[in-house]
């Protein structure tokens, strides 16, 4: 098991059943960053190479971390955790990947490389993780639109403006 490599050759891999294990510092990561509160931290990724049951080469790809997100309810930061699993089909060019049927569930197919860059791949995999509406599973929001307004607390806006007119009316006098 090698630590850390900057590139693999996925074909290689999944041949020789090998693993590769590392963690990535959150920082290094700059596409990333522009989704995070903070950029502290590391993640970590295993991935071990394979070849499926039709003979296609492959790899199993596991990732855990946690990162720092802004709740797009509150505004405050938290944790989220990643724990994914993620099988890989690896093709040898684009057209192979454009033949592939598009749902299948078992694995991502991928275009494999002699120099596949891993803390680009691991990135890619860790921004597909993240929630598309990031926020608190509970949280207390700060009441700053319209529709967080309490009703029984806030009159009713037609009433008001109906007391507004019958005052006016009662000012005028009878015309």
């Amino acid at each position: 098991m090698s630590l850390q490599p900057t590139t693999i050759d996925s074909f290689e891999l999944a041949r020789s059943g090998r693993q590769v294990s590392g963690q990535l510092p959150i920082a290094s990561l700059t596409r990333l960053a522009e989704y995070l509160a903070a950029s502290d931290g590391v993640l970590h990724y295993q991935i071990t190479g394979l070849v499926d049951d039709d003979g296609s080469p492959g790899a199993d790809v596991h990732l855990t971390g946690v990162l720092q997100l802004t709740c797009q309810r509150c505004n405050a930061p938290f944790d989220f955790s990643i724990d994914r699993k993620i099988r890989f089909r690896f093709v040898a060019t684009e057209e192979d990947l454009n033949l592939l049927p598009i749902d299948d569930d078992e694995s991502d197919a991928m275009v494999g490389s002699s120099a596949m860059n891993v803390a680009s791949w691991i990135e890619d995999e860790v921004m597909l993780s993240l929630p598309l509406v990031p926020r608190h599973d509970e949280c207390s929001t700060p009441r700053s639109s319209p529709h967080d307004i309490d009703p029984a607390v806030t009159p009713n806006a037609f009433a008001v403006l109906a007391s507004v007119r019958s005052k006016v009316n009662e000012d005028e006098g009878p015309a």
